[in-house]
């Protein structure tokens, strides 16, 4: 993931003749949910940068699943990577698609936004409800979708303005799918390591989302190298201590 994020730097480079329509921060159009996948800095290739970015998760959730395959024929122990599968691919779908979609309904055609402490109940419930369509055993090609879509909802609810926690709608929502991912790998795993690299890498994200637009350090290319650095570092400290420890 470290790696398929560095080699996006060439499309990353900010553009030096910006157009304004996402200079606000806002969500983009909604019969374009590939546009969310840009970085809130303007890029010279926008649309390359977004189906770059498409293509390299799905290519990073293979590859993490083909390696777990291959340890499970070597040492004879499978690890279960069904969750992480699942987790990616609603997390890829939710944040790239449900959420900006959702997010742009709310803040067009809503009369009034909720205040904070609503929205937390609101998101609450939304949650919990998209909780036991994840789990129910029967029509689950309705439940699913179903959850995922009220997951978005209540996802959806941070980008309030009274709440105004960015997930990535103005660009930078492929290091969110990542984090979901990484998240539910440290789950697995049950380890210390990859989960102090799964907390930094989202700490990471969410401060280059949210202060990217005020921060010019932190857009663009220099933000995607920030955080593919974080990537590539931990694989490299997680490859070493794995073999000390053997």
């Amino acid at each position: 993931m470290g790696i398929l994020s560095l080699l996006s730097l060439p499309l990353s480079q900010a553009d030096p003749h910006p157009t304004d329509h996402l200079v606000d921060g806002g969500p983009g159009p909604w019969i374009s949910p590939l546009a969310h996948l840009r970085l809130k800095t303007e890029v010279v290739h926008p649309l390359a940068l977004s189906l770059y970015c498409l293509g390299a998760l799905l290519v990073a959730v293979l590859a993490t699943v083909w390696w777990y395959r291959r340890r499970a024929r070597r040492v004879g122990v499978e690890t279960p990577t069904g969750s992480y599968v699942r987790v990616a691919l609603l997390g890829l779908v939710a944040v790239l698609f449900g959420i900006p979609l959702s997010t742009s309904v709310i803040l067009k055609y809503t009369l009034f936004y909720p205040l904070p402490h609503v929205a937390a109940i609101v998101m609450a419930v939304l949650l919990g409800l998209a909780v036991l369509a994840f789990r129910a055993r029967r029509m689950r090609p309705l439940f699913v979708p179903a959850g995922l879509l009220l997951a978005s909802v209540a996802l959806s609810l941070l980008q309030l303005p009274d709440v105004g926690i960015d997930l990535g709608m103005g660009g930078g929502a492929q290091f969110m799918a990542i984090a979901a991912g990484l998240l539910t790998l440290a789950w697995i795993e049950r380890s210390v390591l990859c989960s102090v690299i799964a907390v930094v890498f989202t700490a990471g994200a969410l401060i280059v989302n949210n202060s990217s637009m005020d921060n010019d350090a932190l857009g663009g290319a220099m933000g995607v190298l920030l955080l593919a650095a974080v990537l590539v570092l931990g694989g490299l400290g997680a490859l070493a201590t794995s073999r000390t420890s053997s």
